[in-house]
């Protein structure tokens, strides 16, 4: 799908104001809750690996059993390409950008109506959030992209980790073959299912049926939700070492101190579509945000930004390209509790 304006409106020798209809500031957000791998070939490929299980009591002069580490499950990371083209008329970009003294937009505007590196940073956050949401309670183990306003058509993106099953399951396999685990968070965010999660979280063990150790520390919401306002009250008031409920205690007439340890809080902007939506919250051990566990962006080929050109193939129009190869998912949430609904 493409789209070439006529801008006969702008172009009005009577149009005195031209302002820009667009956001105010875009930010990288996949990287709040993405680690970034840089990597210069086509396929990125993780497979993981078990530690021993628990040791052994022997009477003297016994042999103990032998262990070894447990080949785990294999993701692979293939990359697309993440791009935006613009196209202007040769005659509409005169007028609008070029004729002196007589230029309909100046450069400040230019640069904010033409921002193609803002419109894959965009796209980037939002497939993200796609990818997050496809693999919730209603999702499953794929989602079809489309990008907003539709321009490009659609793709289907993979939203399972290494073992085959969707982002948020109580069925995730574990390594040995002992009992699945589940990353599910128990239901919208309160205080008290913010304590329930975490006790869960706690329950999780490692690929040899070993206690992870984790704890969250980080809540992610869509921003300005009545999700995040209330998570935001809750965090100051365990800052202030106070429980944080209307009647606290077993009976209400005393003040407890604070459960938990505070947590820092992570936000998403509200796209809509297949995003997600203001219910949904997330909760993730920031220490595990790295190259082994949890949500990865892997880039091969960073921004580059063409400079405008003739499209000689076309009708000499001027065009100019965005692109990034790089792809996104997850390998392993065993450190990470969602509840996406």
């Amino acid at each position: 799908m493409s789209l070439v304006s006529s801008y006969s409106t702008l172009l009005d020798a009577r149009m005195k104001k031209i302002f820009p209809v667009v956001q105010s500031e875009v930010t990288e957000e996949y990287l709040k809750i993405a680690n970034k791998v840089s990597w210069g070939q086509y396929q990125y490929v993780m497979s993981g690996v078990t530690g021993l299980s628990m040791g052994q009591i022997i009477a003297d002069g016994a042999i103990p059993g032998s262990d070894a580490p447990i080949q785990g499950y294999t993701k692979t990371f293939t990359q697309a390409i993440f791009t935006q083209r613009v196209r202007l008329s040769k005659m509409s970009y005169y007028f609008l950008f070029q004729s002196k003294n007589f230029a309909k937009i100046d450069a400040d505007l230019k640069s904010q109506v033409l921002n193609l590196k803002d419109a894959v940073t965009h796209l980037r956050n939002y497939y993200l959030q796609a990818l997050v949401k496809g693999g919730g309670a209603a999702g499953s183990t794929t989602v079809t992209f489309t990008p907003l306003n539709g321009f490009g058509g659609s793709v289907v993106a993979d939203c399972s980790t290494a073992d085959g099953v969707k982002y948020w399951s109580a069925s995730h396999a574990r390594e040995d073959g002992g009992a699945n685990w589940s990353n599910v968070a128990t239901g919208a965010f309160s205080f008290a299912n913010l304590l329930t999660t975490k006790s869960l979280h706690s329950t999780k063990k490692d690929g040899r049926g070993l206690p992870l150790m984790s704890s969250l520390d980080t809540l992610v919401f869509v921003k300005d939700s009545a999700a995040h306002y209330l998570a935001q009250s809750i965090l100051a008031t365990l800052q202030s070492g106070k429980y944080p409920s209307a009647t606290p205690g077993t009976t209400g007439t005393f003040v407890d101190a604070n459960p938990i340890p505070a947590y820092k809080i992570e936000t998403l902007s509200n796209y809509g579509g297949l995003g997600l939506v203001a219910a949904d919250w997330l909760a993730f051990d920031s220490t595990k945000k790295n190259d082994n566990f949890g949500f990865q962006y892997v880039e091969s080929k960073g921004l580059e930004l063409s400079d405008l050109r003739e499209d000689y193939v076309g009708n000499n129009d001027l065009i100019a390209d965005a692109t990034v190869y790089c792809q996104m998912g997850a390998n392993d949430l065993r450190f990470w509790m969602g509840y996406v609904a």
